[in-house]
């Protein structure tokens, strides 16, 4: 029979389920416009031949044939069966779109340009078994179903960005990366390059950026940060390397975005040509906890400097658009420096921010002179006017972002509480949250159009949609950057391709769980398992798995499940349902977070009366997080001291009287996200509250006590120089 998607729309309720049903049995992400399922199939084998013009599409198919089937298809239009690929500029398919037909004897993609003949592949391959993707494969046939297809992006941007200055990755995952973004038809990848914790691409005018910028730790001009450690810590891309990683991007129709941010986030061009910066002693932080970050304004020689970084971009990235940040800038390193205050009253300014825009205006000259376009964050609309071909990125929320298309600027949305993918996935994960929690489902809902009220005009400003991931907290654990991306990313990637209408969040994901898994699994990416939801009514332990189909594993001793944990067949009778944990499991080689009963109290927790004594004034505190936070026992509060900890400064916390228990979990930094915490120390505890005995070393912010009688203190101690500005502690968890 055949049913096609956008015709069933308006078909009575029966019906409609029917094509739900069919929709589904394809099961692509992101979906495509139009499909129509015709009956039979196709299939590819070594007696299969490819043809066609579009060169580089056929060789890609063949070889992911090659790799993933072990099936070598023959060239030219002789074989049983024919696979052809044209490309036709005079197309009437439109850019990026392509149409695939699967008919019993040939498959034919066409499209007006090689970008949408690479998707019409990409497509092709979804409609394969997953083992497609991966390398080895045994398969000597391939059953693909019979269908036409019609498909084109919504949005021309469609993007995927990566913070390397924080967490520095190999040119091997790059190209992970790259491979990995194109399946999911992603076109741009923004690449953010340098920042406060590392420069980390060649500058052949300017080598110390990367010799000394490139790099954090003893001896380096730029301290430990985000769990570097006490360590030489960093990376560079060569030029050579980043030309080779454009032309490999472009063949799969992806536009690589350099990003350059300033005149904020430059600590480490600072650090190592530091006649960049203000001329100041000015000490105050940043958002991000550093100090001394923010180019001067006032120095007309840093404009070459930047001319001269712009003139070496351009020749390694042919993107249209070149991003210069604008963010985030500490404005008070500008008021209390004689070169930006002299240039203010020459100027007639009156406030700091007229000295953004003037920098901003300036990066756009330079930039402009190049043939290209500035592109920067959402704080570049203040303070003044703009070119009206500069893009903005609207990251702080989807107001900002729709305040830059009213004033007439190129945006693309990207606002945290959707799309920033550090963003913790659930209460109980490690992440920021300083957005929000951002689900698979926040990030399907992301759409600039039907969330604002723009006119015609100003719907012609939205270029699109990305997915962003900063990588402060992804020191760990291994690989947790495809954790943070995936299936997240699909999601972006389907609200920024699928026409509003056909989404369906309950049908995406359900392709996702049944389907897409396998395909990610294949890819080589490591990405998250949602866990299953417990609670416990009257005496039972009732679990419902995460989706149809998933295997649930549990453990009766409050450790993590494994694969040798026992699967869950049903519900659980128990008196002593604070010991259960259970975990999702992926084909026994990935598996979420274990969890336990969310409506019970799983930690019995030991909470005596305590006080606190430390190095620290109390004039260093955070108003907002006092030290009183840390005698309160509610594990989600917090003490932060505004300044860097170094060897011998210390917080012991001295019970009233002698507590007899069986564990002490010692936790620094912020709660569940590893921020601030002590890098480098030891913790000790004493029986009398005089002799401390020295117990272990802090392993990302924790040490654990066993003690053998009762415990009158215990003592924080610092044995090197935490990695931030900024020192947290938590609450003791005691365990009877």
């Amino acid at each position: 029979m055949k049913v096609t998607y956008r015709l069933l729309a308006a078909i009575i309720f029966g019906a409609l389920l029917s094509a739900c049903s069919q929709k589904t049995e394809i099961k692509l992400v992101p979906l495509p416009q139009e499909v129509t399922v015709t009956g039979g199939s196709f299939t590819v084998d070594n007696s299969t031949s490819i043809t066609g013009n579009a060169e580089f599409e056929i060789n890609y198919l063949k070889e992911k044939l090659s790799n993933g089937a072990s099936i070598q298809l023959k060239d030219g239009a002789e074989g049983k069966r024919v696979i052809e690929i044209n490309v036709d500029p005079q197309s009437a398919v439109g850019k990026e779109g392509y149409t695939l037909s699967v008919l019993p004897d040939k498959i034919s993609i066409a499209a007006s340009d090689n970008g949408g003949a690479f998707y019409g592949v990409q497509t092709l391959l979804q409609l394969m078994p997953a083992e497609i993707y991966s390398e080895g494969g045994k398969l000597g046939k391939i059953k693909v179903p019979c269908v036409e297809i019609e498909d084109a992006p919504r949005f021309g941007y469609r993007g995927a960005g990566l913070d390397v200055s924080r967490t520095f990755f190999p040119i091997e995952t790059i190209y992970d990366f790259i491979d990995w973004i194109s399946y999911h038809k992603i076109n741009t990848f923004h690449w953010h390059i340098t920042d406060d914790n590392g420069w980390r691409i060649e500058i052949k005018k300017y080598p110390l950026l990367t010799e000394k910028g490139a790099w954090r730790g003893p001896d380096e001009v730029l301290p430990p940060a985000y769990g570097s450690g006490n360590k030489r810590y960093g990376g560079f891309y060569t030029q050579e390397e980043i030309k080779a990683v454009v032309k490999y991007a472009a063949e799969r129709n992806i536009t690589i975005i350099p990003e350059i941010d300033m005149p904020g986030h430059s600590k480490a061009v600072i650090e190592t040509y530091p006649h960049v910066g203000c001329t100041n002693k000015d000490k105050t932080m940043s958002v991000n906890g550093e100090v001394n970050n923010v180019w001067c304004v006032g120095k007309e020689s840093n404009y070459q400097m930047i001319d001269d970084i712009v003139a070496e971009l351009v020749e390694l990235f042919p993107s249209k658009l070149i991003h210069l940040g604008g963010d985030e800038v500490n404005m008070d390193n500008w008021k209390s420096c004689p070169h930006c205050q002299a240039f203010m009253r020459k100027m007639g300014m009156k406030k700091e921010i007229e000295l953004l825009n003037y920098f901003v205006r300036r990066m756009e000259k330079i930039v402009n002179k190049y043939g290209r376009v500035l592109v920067g964050w959402d704080e570049i609309i203040k303070g003044g006017e703009l070119e009206p071909s500069t893009t903005v990125y609207g990251w702080g929320s989807m107001k900002r972002g729709a305040n830059a298309v009213r004033e007439g600027q190129p945006t693309v949305f990207l606002p945290g509480q959707y799309c920033y993918l550090d963003m913790k996935q659930s209460e109980f994960e490690r992440g920021h949250n300083w957005a929000a929690i951002v689900t698979l489902d926040s990030c399907y809902k992301i759409d600039p159009i039907k969330m604002n009220d723009f006119t015609p005009e100003e719907e012609k400003l939205v270029l699109g949609i990305q997915g962003n991931l900063w990588c402060e907290l992804l020191d760990r654990p291994e690989r947790f950057m495809e954790y943070q991306f995936f299936p997240r990313l699909c999601a972006i990637a389907e609200a920024a391709w699928t026409n509003a209408e056909l989404k369906d969040y309950n049908d995406f994901y359900g392709r996702i769980t049944s389907a897409h898994y396998d395909r990610l699994h294949n890819m080589g990416i490591k990405f998250r398992l949602p866990f299953p939801e417990v609670v416990y009514e009257e005496g039972i332990l009732k679990v419902t798995p995460p989706y149809e189909g998933a295997v649930v594993r549990y453990t009766a001793d409050a450790s993590e499940p494994t694969t040798s944990s026992p699967v869950l067949k049903g519900n659980i009778e128990t008196a002593e349902p604070e010991k259960y944990r259970f975990a999702t499991f992926y084909k026994d080689c990935n598996q979420s977070m274990a969890v336990g009963a969310s409506n019970i109290e799983l930690y019995h927790y030991i909470t005596p009366e305590v006080s606190i004594e430390s190095s620290y004034k109390e004039s260093e505190s955070n108003r907002s997080f006092p030290m009183s936070n840390i005698t309160s026992y509610n594990m989600k509060k917090y003490w932060r001291v505004n300044r860097r900890s170094y060897p011998g400064d210390f917080v012991t916390y001295t019970f009233t009287e002698p507590v007899e228990c069986s564990k002490i979990t010692v936790e620094t930094g912020v709660p569940n996200i590893t921020f601030y915490s002590c890098t480098e120390g030891h913790v000790e505890y004493s029986y009398n509250g005089t002799d401390f005995i020295k117990g272990d070393e802090f392993v990302y912010g924790t040490a654990v006590i066993k003690p053998q009688e009762k415990v009158k203190a215990v003592k924080i101690v610092f044995d090197g120089m935490s990695d931030a500005l900024i020192t947290s502690f938590q609450n003791l968890r005691i365990e009877k």
